[in-house]
């Protein structure tokens, strides 16, 4: 076998690997996956105006995004055990959605920016959904009740 057949066969198969781990692609991991490469993109951009531009910290944001995506993994891993289709893997990549948006957002603020409300308002309402929905078997709280 030629290397690059081999390094090809390698590649192939950990891509493979990978989009099963994460329940295939479809719009909301591509969604997911530009709003990481754009987040960081004007990480490096913010670091690079401020003059802080510090490998430690791309480091950093880099294990967060892998963070993020065995998250992801997670969840699809909870729907196979609990049969419950994508309900689990869907409400993780949406709100990783809203906080890489949120994080956008911060990082355009930074670069002098200014973004609309109703983007800066759609991104937080989405995190905040996720957030606030009561588990299986908890009550909402009522009106004037602490969570």
């Amino acid at each position: 076998m030629e290397t690059n057949t081999l390094w090809a066969s390698v590649i192939g198969g950990i891509t493979v690997w990978i989009v099963y781990l994460i329940g295939g692609v479809d719009e909301l991991i591509r969604a997911l996956t530009i709003l990481m490469a754009i987040d960081l993109t004007l990480g490096v951009m913010v670091a690079w105006l401020i003059k802080d531009v510090d490998s430690r910290k791309a480091f950093k944001g880099l294990l967060k995004k892998t963070a993020m995506i065995l998250m992801v993994v997670a969840a699809v891993q909870l729907d196979n055990a609990t049969d419950s289709g994508d309900f689990m893997r869907n409400a993780m990549i949406l709100f990783l959605i809203g906080m890489e948006g949120i994080s956008m957002i911060e990082n355009l603020g930074h670069l002098g920016i200014k973004v609309p409300r109703f983007l800066q308002n759609a991104f937080t309402q989405l995190k905040n959904d996720k957030e606030d929905k009561p588990k299986d078997g908890e009550d909402k709280p009522k009106d004037g009740e602490d969570k």
